[in-house]
């Protein structure tokens, strides 16, 4: 027998008219109607309400009706793969949400200025150039800053007849904090902090100072020109 019948049988034997059961679901007497004539099926936990109700194992219900058990088992793929999702979409939303906070709170971190007017975001995107080495062992040397990473360049000799070498390092992962007058800068495998003597000049630990050239990193062309010279 199929679903329909059986579930209008059962409901006679209780004595339950279409409206009174409906009542007892919490659906519509055209939804009891409908099922009892197969037009449509009943979801799954209906279906166990309804075993509780007839005291009658599910098994019992579904027995004989392999059109039934198909969308039933439909409707469960469907509401697993819906659950999968939900999983993901949850997961994809708080590693959004995660990313955008981590980068909002750094934003906020690198535009912030102490009270002596320094901002990491003075030396963000900026270019300083050798001005003065107290070693007097560099001849020219770069710093290139970008949002992520510090480029440093080197032109110098190892001795008096040896030959010039051109050097670029590049450091990522990089950190700019401010403390009173001073930038404290690190990356991965560098650190070095600079004091700032003007709004164009800064000095390093070392007391090698550096002028600024432009308001913008300049790496690549630092690369290309050590490669360059280094070539020759």
């Amino acid at each position: 027998m199929k679903i329909g019948g059986k579930l209008k049988e059962k409901r006679q034997e209780v004595n339950l008219t279409q409206k009174e059961l409906a009542e007892i679901l919490h659906v519509s007497r055209q939804t009891i109607s409908s099922w009892e004539v197969g037009r449509t099926y009943p979801d799954l936990d209906v279906l166990v309400a309804i075993s509780e109700l007839y005291k009658i194992p599910l098994d019992d219900l579904l027995k004989d009706d392999s059109t039934m058990v198909e969308d039933i088992t439909k409707k469960v793929k469907q509401s697993e793969r819906r659950k999968i999702l939900n999983v993901v979409l949850i997961f994809l939303l708080t590693a959004v949400s995660s990313f955008s906070l981590f980068y909002f709170i750094r934003e906020q971190q690198t535009t912030q200025t102490n009270e002596l007017g320094l901002s990491p975001s003075n030396l963000h995107s900026s270019t300083w150039q050798l001005s003065f080495d107290p070693t007097h062992n560099i001849n020219q040397s770069v710093l290139s800053f970008d949002r992520n990473s510090v480029a440093v360049y080197y032109h110098y000799r190892t001795g008096e007849t040896a030959a010039e070498n051109h050097e670029v390092n590049d450091y990522d992962d990089l950190r700019i904090e401010v403390d009173e007058n001073t930038y404290i800068v690190t990356a991965h495998g560098f650190s070095q902090e600079y004091e700032k003597l003007s709004d164009t000049i800064i000095r390093d630990s070392n007391g090698t100072e550096y002028y600024q050239v432009l308001s913008e990193a300049s790496h690549d062309s630092l690369f290309w020109i050590a490669d360059h010279f280094n070539n020759e």
